[in-house]
């Protein structure tokens, strides 16, 4: 549900501009795509990514060290690049400044196909290895 929220508000927003200023309605907009963004990558890093972890028998350690074993797995293609989504992410949770919010907006848009790439990576991993029948 919520990555089609995303998938939603990514449509939604696809024609926006840089160079045009916003309307109240864009904004608006712009600020559910943001925080669909961060809630999606919550699921995806703190809930998918350590549940599989747990799984292949691990378990512990950092994020990071999550990442560079799903990394290892095959389970995503860079855990560097996860890694600046959660900095993206902990930007628009909690350095949220409303004149950073063009900025902030257009760098969750450029992120996106990449975000869709590493979870259909990831439901592949889960569909071969039996974990998911779906």
């Amino acid at each position: 549900m919520a990555e089609e929220q995303l998938d939603y508000s990514h449509l939604q927003l696809q024609k926006v501009s840089l160079e045009v200023d916003f309307s109240d309605e864009e904004l608006v907009q712009m600020e559910a795509y943001t925080a669909r963004f961060a809630r999606v990558l919550d699921i995806y890093t703190q809930k998918i990514l350590k549940t599989i972890d747990i799984l292949e028998g691990y378990g512990d350690g950092s994020l990071r060290d999550i990442l560079n074993r799903c990394e290892k797995a095959g389970i995503i293609g860079n855990a560097n690049d996860v890694l600046s989504w959660r900095i993206l992410r902990n930007e628009i949770a909690h350095d949220y400044i409303p004149s950073q919010q063009r900025k902030i907006f257009f760098e969750v848009r450029d992120r996106y196909i990449e975000i869709k790439n590493a979870i259909n990576q990831t439901h592949s991993y889960l569909k071969q290895t039996g974990w998911l029948s779906v």
